[in-house]
């Protein structure tokens, strides 16, 4: 019977360490969503909730690709509760007590940069839930560029300029869609960013503007 004990006990020490290893690997983890893959073949590239620490709220819950950023030349960023359903992906459909959005800081004197390369896919369409308060910008401007020097508004004339509802209406977060696919440029092109620049309202010293549920989708090249 002696001769089982060595085995045994070694087995429980490896079962032991690598229960360890995998508490450890848990630690200041986010939950990734699953990229789901609509009728048309549409693949979620990227996607971004917002609802992590302050630490890792800009980091994207979805990327199939690598180097994509996004960054706000504004006052600064953070996060602010409640977020939203609209463009949610997986379980972010349901509210929780962690759900969050996007908040950029007045004086919103920068644009908010989208650095989104499209490697590997076509047909790109970026969705996102906005929202601003009552002294935050009404209106944004969206360029987009494909060769990292030129800012253009080709493929998304209708959103050159829009309006944005305010959370004191209480209308809530609407959605903005930016389709870039009549632009061939825009495929496959690890260059690619958009830009969204703040008019009427981001002067003030004080009020935001604020963003959740970020997706890009595109189809595989």
């Amino acid at each position: 019977m002696k001769k089982y004990f060595l085995p045994i006990s070694i087995l429980a020490l490896c079962v032991a360490v690598a229960t360890s290893c995998v508490k450890d690997r848990n630690i200041n983890t986010t939950t990734v969503v699953i990229p789901p893959v609509n009728t048309g073949g549409d693949t979620l590239i990227y996607y971004w909730n917002f609802n992590t620490d302050t630490l890792h709220y800009l980091t994207p819950n979805v990327a199939l690709v690598t180097g994509s950023s996004l960054a706000y030349s504004g006052a600064y960023s953070d996060t602010v509760q409640p977020g939203t359903t609209v463009n949610a992906v997986g379980a972010d459909t349901v509210l929780t007590a962690s759900s969050a959005a996007l908040r950029l800081r007045n004086p919103a004197s920068g644009p908010f940069t989208l650095t989104l390369p499209t490697t590997g896919y076509k047909n790109i369409v970026v969705k996102y839930a906005e929202d601003h308060t009552s002294k935050g910008a009404t209106e944004n401007t969206v360029t987009y560029t494909v060769d990292g020097v030129n800012w253009i508004n080709t493929a998304i004339s209708s959103y050159a300029s829009y309006s944005v509802d305010s959370v004191d209406t209480y209308n809530g977060f609407q959605l903005i869609t930016l389709n870039f696919s009549s632009d061939s440029a825009v495929n496959n092109n690890p260059k690619f960013q958009i830009q969204i620049n703040f008019g009427s309202g981001s002067t003030n010293t004080s009020g935001n503007d604020r963003f959740d549920n970020i997706t890009v989708y595109g189809v595989k090249d």
